[in-house]
């Protein structure tokens, strides 16, 4: 089981995205938080950017399918990563298990 971590810029609306992704199946839950600051440098210039981040729980192997779908949503790439969770109780288990696609 994953993390699914997906950098949303400004103009997108994240409770939608999670709407979408739930009712394709591929995540089980999800949360965001808005207003996430992010630098990065850019030559020699520091870069600010904004954006909602979107944590959403699924399967390891849904992984490209989020990230195929979330950017054909959208309609452009998207920043998406994913951390492993370790351990889990068995009805997070269960609650991922049963609300995502066999797989």
């Amino acid at each position: 089981m994953i993390n699914a971590i997906i950098y949303l810029r400004q103009k997108h609306d994240p409770k939608e995205l999670i709407k979408f992704l739930l009712r394709k199946k591929l995540i089980a839950s999800a949360s965001f938080d808005e207003n996430n600051i992010s630098y990065k440098l850019d030559g020699e210039e520091i870069i600010e950017e904004t954006f909602s981040v979107i944590t959403a729980q699924s399967k390891a192997l849904l992984f490209n399918d989020i990230v195929d779908e979330v950017e054909s949503f959208l309609e452009e790439r998207v920043s998406i990563n994913s951390t492993p969770i370790v351990g889990a109780s068995g009805f997070f288990n269960d609650t991922v298990r049963t609300s995502t696609l066999k797989r």
